[in-house]
């Protein structure tokens, strides 16, 4: 199912127990993100869990927005750049359960993403295959210390 501006509109909406903004993208077959514009930056956090997102891209201008959920995807490429220039003030992204293979799929976070603290690799390919880097510790780690 295609992300339409008619979907975004009539999507769950909430105060979630932080007091933050949610809007709730969850479950709906979206194979690509489009048309978020339509929110109108309205949103703290995304939901976008449990769909068939391919690529982490093509946000428009969402200054708002600190936290995405992407759980149970398909994803394997991110656009530092655009997450940069579009959502400026990402804090957390939640990658767990995706189809993330090499360090070449996230490297540029760091530098795209300079106000992300938290990042959740939990369930990818990745922590599996880093010769004994993240063997025997969580997938799930800080950032503020890993960047500096």
């Amino acid at each position: 199912m295609r992300l339409s501006a008619q979907i975004i509109q009539s999507a769950e909406q909430r105060t979630n127990p932080l007091g933050e903004r949610e809007i709730i993208l969850r479950s709906l077959a979206i194979p690509t993100i489009e048309h978020l514009a339509v929110s109108r930056d309205q949103f703290d956090t995304m939901d976008l869990s449990n769909n068939h997102l391919q690529r982490v891209e093509n946000f428009p201008k969402m200054e708002r927005l600190a936290t995405l959920y992407l759980g149970g995807n398909e994803i394997n490429f991110v656009d530092a750049r655009n997450l940069k220039k579009n959502v400026p003030n990402l804090n957390t992204l939640i990658l767990t359960g995706n189809g993330v293979k090499g360090w070449n799929v996230i490297s540029d976070l760091g530098d795209g993403c300079p106000k992300l603290e938290y990042l959740s690799l939990v369930g990818n390919p990745i922590t599996m295959s880093c010769n004994g880097r993240l063997r025997g510790r969580s997938a799930q780690f800080t950032l503020q210390h890993a960047i500096s």
